[in-house]
């Protein structure tokens, strides 16, 4: 499942399609929030592992819970994994 997602960066980009494939989920964008999308706490496991295979940033299940969207999870990245 492959989306477009202009005006957003690359990894912003990527983290949107980490939502959408770990949520089964076609229309989110970069301010969806996991919740609000039905995830549980298996997918906040999923989206860990997919971020580490895609980004090589290793996060802990308490910061995905914390940073919901991929807007909130790539700003908080960029200031604690930089």
């Amino acid at each position: 499942m492959r989306t477009e997602h202009t005006n957003v960066s690359d990894h912003t980009a990527a983290l949107i399609e980490i939502w959408c494939e770990v949520l089964e989920e076609a229309d989110l964008d970069e301010t969806s929030d996991l919740f609000e999308n039905g995830a549980t706490s298996l997918d906040v496991l999923k989206i860990v592992a997919r971020v580490y295979d895609v980004l090589g940033v290793d996060l802990r299940p308490r910061e995905v819970f914390t940073h919901a969207s991929p807007q909130s999870l790539l700003a908080y990245i960029e200031t604690s994994h930089a």
